[in-house]
């Protein structure tokens, strides 16, 4: 069958997703006081000029877009720091490729978000064709996907569009995720939202809270086959900066806002070492 007779038959027989929720227990408590101070954890945040304010009035919790599927750019470019404003933008880019694709393959019940790393972790492919592919991570799947930049609109129909409800339907799209290769993520991946380019409180405070984050996987001695500290392209929610994404290995994603250097070692403490969440800071 061909593929947009595929997604037809798809589009015509999927459910309405659920908003992505966290399959993990977790309980809910407050942030402890840092118990070693590493030279920035009580760093001073700048201030902002009066229209780009850290807001401190709304509530965090439920500030995030319920999304069906985060898919992450695993093999993604390392200096954040030169990142486009808007990767969506960018001809050619598998980001606003992948951003095109979802306009015209998916629907409104099927929300997802296509984020730039700095991450780097093509390694964990065996065979990975580094010139002619892209390794995303795939939420709240819990997987990473090879996938060849020529067949971006087949990983689209068989992981973005919605899960069939006709078993021959549900039979074919399995097919078709199984013609890539993917493994199950064996580790965790603490984000930092730095997209300097994008706006100035998560580029000013997301270095910040990097620095401190080094320091408490140090004092942790967290190793990297664990757990990867990185940064993240622009999620939604400047004004909650600094925004920090725990992306679970089982798929779960945590969103924290308004995270300073202080709430590090509590969040390194609670939520990347154990299963707790930091109820001041939850996005959702």
């Amino acid at each position: 069958m061909a593929f947009g007779a595929l997604f037809s038959r798809l589009f015509s027989c999927t459910t309405k997703a659920d908003s992505t929720s966290l399959s993990g227990k977790y309980k809910f408590v407050h942030c402890p006081k840092p118990v070693k101070d590493t030279g920035c954890t009580y760093c001073e945040i700048p201030q902002f000029p009066i229209s780009h304010q850290i807001d401190h009035k709304r509530k965090l919790r439920n500030s995030t877009v319920a999304l069906y599927k985060h898919v992450l750019l695993l093999s993604g470019f390392p200096d954040h720091q030169s990142w486009p404003r808007r990767f969506e933008l960018s001809p050619g880019h598998v980001i606003s490729d992948l951003t095109t694709l979802k306009r015209k393959f998916t629907d409104g019940y099927h929300p997802s978000l296509v984020s730039m790393t700095s991450l780097q972790e093509e390694s964990m492919m065996p065979g990975f064709d580094f010139a002619h592919s892209a390794l995303l991570g795939l939420y709240p799947d819990g997987l990473a996907v090879e996938v060849p930049t020529r067949r971006l609109q087949e990983f689209v129909i068989a992981y973005l569009a919605g899960e069939p409800v006709d078993p021959a339907e549900k039979e074919r799209q399995a097919e078709l995720r199984s013609s890539f290769q993917s493994l199950e993520l064996k580790k965790d991946y603490i984000l930092v939202c730095g997209h300097a380019k994008r706006d100035i409180r998560c580029g000013t405070i997301g270095p910040l809270v990097m620095a401190e984050f080094k320091k408490a996987f140090e004092i942790n001695r967290i190793p990297e086959e664990s757990a990867t500290l990185g940064y993240i392209s622009h999620v939604g929610g400047h004004a909650f900066a600094g925004n920090i994404l725990v992306f679970k290995k089982n798929g779960d994603v945590i969103w924290y806002g308004r995270v300073e250097p202080k709430h590090v070692q509590g969040i390194v403490e609670k939520t990347v070492l154990g299963s707790e969440i930091i109820e001041e800071l939850y996005r959702g």
